[in-house]
């Protein structure tokens, strides 16, 4: 196994624990508004639904915590700053995949039971396809962002401040690009300000933004200093 591999599934165990926690805490919550709050919003939601915007914000922090977890590991396996780059990177994909499909499982098995909801998604919004495919998308962005976040703080607060204003553009640019209403699973969108105008064109602007975050990273990481204790 290559030195790329072997980090990536290292990051990848270690990632798995925190989203344990993390799985155990939506559970519950989300089984306490369920039980607990008479609302007809709330009681008819999935949890995958609910658990699509936590876990943008659970990606960003995993992010945040990449360079400061990972990357002393990395040294010591050997790896070279653009090697530690495709490691965190793969991670990212291997982590927004199986914390969606986990989520989805979870889902499945609450919506049987007579006490929990099944929306997947809000009134007039993008059917499930869609839906799954801007979650994927924008909590790997989120992920991403964290990213730059954590090489910023990295080098210094002053980089940190940046990297937070990079950060958050490219997360509102994310959530833009995928807040539409559609009278389709597909196509046929009527968007909301700031969306593009059908599901191939948005799906080419995120991954666009993608590629373009990526380079990114790819220049921070190329001049990021070591810090060894």
């Amino acid at each position: 196994m290559d030195k790329m591999k072997l980090a990536t599934a290292d990051f990848s165990k270690e990632m798995a624990k925190w989203a344990v926690w993390y799985m155990v805490v939506m559970v519950a919550l989300y089984i306490l508004l369920m039980l607990f709050i008479d609302d007809s919003g709330i009681n008819g939601m999935s949890f995958f639904f609910m658990a699509s915007g936590a876990n943008r914000i659970f990606m960003l922090v995993v992010g945040i915590l990449t360079v400061f977890v990972f990357l002393e590991r990395a040294i010591q396996l050997g790896l070279t700053r653009m090697t530690f780059m495709r490691a965190v990177l793969w991670t990212g994909v291997i982590f927004t995949v199986t914390l969606a499909s986990v989520a989805g499982i979870i889902s499945l098995i609450l919506g049987v039971m007579p006490w929990f909801g099944t929306q997947t998604t809000a009134s007039g919004m993008g059917g499930p396809v869609s839906m799954v495919l801007g979650h994927l998308l924008a909590a790997y962005l989120f992920y991403l962002a964290g990213f730059i976040i954590s090489i910023g703080f990295y080098r210094g607060w002053f980089g940190g401040l940046i990297a937070i204003v990079l950060g958050v553009g490219i997360a509102v640019a994310i959530e833009s690009l995928w807040t539409f209403r559609t009278e389709g699973v597909l196509f046929e969108l009527n968007m909301i300000s700031g969306a593009s105008g059908n599901i191939f064109l948005t799906l080419v602007f995120s991954g666009l933004l993608i590629l373009f975050t990526i380079a990114l990273i790819q220049s921070l990481m190329r001049s990021l200093p070591i810090k060894i204790k």
